[in-house]
């Protein structure tokens, strides 16, 4: 846990001792984005909006890279891509889980961890997952290509869902029902014997 506070420490003094004419750049941009009605770039958006969003494009290259290597090998023949599209994907999405409401209250080495190993069990999954229909569906690129991105599609959905429902249910919107559910509950319902 050492490391970890060390990193923390690290990171949080390389973004408070920015250069000074970062913030000008940043007015003149948002004056410019101002009117495609997305988010300012302050350091809060840049780190927990665009670099999450740019780790979502990545997720989904990441897809088509494992669904259709033969695309991406056309598109970069000089270097194989999937590595650094990896790292961006789950940088992405660590970035994502540290700035979510129901983290805020633990502490930051405890946080980084949670945030650390959802960036590289996201993706990390995802492609076991996608290796095992590429296998399954054979040598058809296209068919590859659009099955990865709506299976990554759907898997970011149903995070997106659950992650909406942790933060209701911490916030205390959603309250638990009195009586959990138990597999054996239909059968005392309708006085099944087994």
């Amino acid at each position: 846990m050492e490391l970890l506070e060390t990193i923390y420490r690290n990171i949080r003094l390389q973004l408070a001792n920015l250069p000074a004419n970062i913030p000008k750049t940043f007015e003149s941009v948002n004056k410019a984005v101002n009117k495609l009605r997305v988010p300012p770039f302050t350091k809060e958006n840049v780190l927990y909006y665009y670099l999450p969003m740019q780790g979502l494009v990545s997720y989904t290259t990441l897809s088509v890279s494992v669904m259709n290597p033969h695309l991406m090998v056309r598109l970069f023949p000089r270097r194989d891509i999937t590595d650094v599209l990896f790292l961006s994907a789950g940088g992405g999405a660590g970035l994502w889980l540290w700035a979510r409401p129901h983290m805020a209250a633990a502490a930051p080495t405890r946080r980084f961890s949670w945030a650390f190993l959802g960036g590289c069990l996201w993706p990390l999954g995802s492609i076991f997952l996608w290796a095992i229909l590429r296998s399954s569906i054979g040598q058809r690129p296209i068919l590859g290509t659009v099955l990865g991105i709506t299976t990554g599609a759907m898997l970011t959905n149903i995070a997106l869902d659950y992650f909406h429902y942790v933060e209701l249910m911490f916030c205390g919107e959603v309250h638990l029902p009195e009586e959990t559910y138990s597999p054996n509950s239909d059968d005392e319902k309708y006085d099944i014997d087994i």
